[in-house]
């Protein structure tokens, strides 16, 4: 859609945009304060509205779609698309990130709070916001696989391209977001001891001590990455 990706031209010239705020956010846009400044939400409503997409609708009817929409918005911020230009060449992650132990890991937590709370995952975080802050059981739900995800991207972006590799933004950056994640889970968790059990708390909080000290180790620098808008305000 031609007047789609010049809309999108336009909203990227728009002074009020935050450059890059959205690159390493945890996409709870619905609790975020500079949604109305981030490039990519803004986005999506025009895109949401240029295809007629309801409250109840997904924003994409295929990933097709989402690829598209991904491209249209990189070109328009003049971001490449090399990663995911590769992931979808090859149809999966290189071998050696795949068995990487920082992503098995975070693999293992991931599946640890499906199963613990089974089928109720999915009502829980697609429910609508209904309060200022969501609930400790809606942020341990939120971040559980966005914690993997992150990891897995981290290790993507260094994946093979040197010493180097381990400074880059997209790696620090999606470090930076699994701490973030990780910091808020344990937190939440702390709370939940009641309707998880003690047991089960304290041994999702063991698998988040171990792979936050792992993202350390393997990325030091990520603590000291500025998330700008985010880990700091910009006016």
């Amino acid at each position: 859609m031609a007047n789609m990706r010049a809309r999108f031209l336009a909203i990227a010239a728009d002074p009020r945009m935050i450059p890059g705020v959205h690159h390493h956010c945890d996409e709870w846009c619905q609790y975020c304060p500079v949604s109305d400044r981030c490039f990519s939400f803004v986005c999506t409503l025009e895109y949401r509205k240029a295809r007629g997409r309801g409250e109840e609708d997904e924003t994409f009817s295929s990933i097709d779609e989402a690829v598209a929409f991904t491209r249209d918005i990189s070109a328009a911020e003049g971001v490449s698309t090399a990663a995911l230009d590769a992931l979808l060449a090859k149809g999966s992650a290189p071998p050696e990130v795949d068995a990487d132990p920082l992503g098995t890991s975070a693999w293992a937590y991931a599946m640890a709070v499906a199963l613990a709370y089974g089928r109720e995952a999915f009502f829980v975080v697609n429910r609508p916001p209904h309060r200022n802050e969501p609930s400790p059981e809606e942020i341990v739900l939120w971040y559980h696989l966005r914690i993997y995800l992150r990891v897995f991207r981290a290790l993507v972006a260094v994946h093979g391209n040197g010493p180097e590799s381990y400074s880059s933004d997209e790696a620090l950056g999606s470090a930076k977001l699994v701490l973030h994640a990780i910091k808020r889970s344990k937190v939440a968790l702390g709370s939940l001891a009641p309707s998880l059990g003690e047991k089960t708390v304290a041994e999702l909080g063991a698998n988040l001590d171990a792979l936050e000290h792992g993202v350390r180790e393997r990325f030091p620098k990520a603590d000291s990455f500025i998330r700008i808008g985010l880990d700091a305000p910009i006016t």
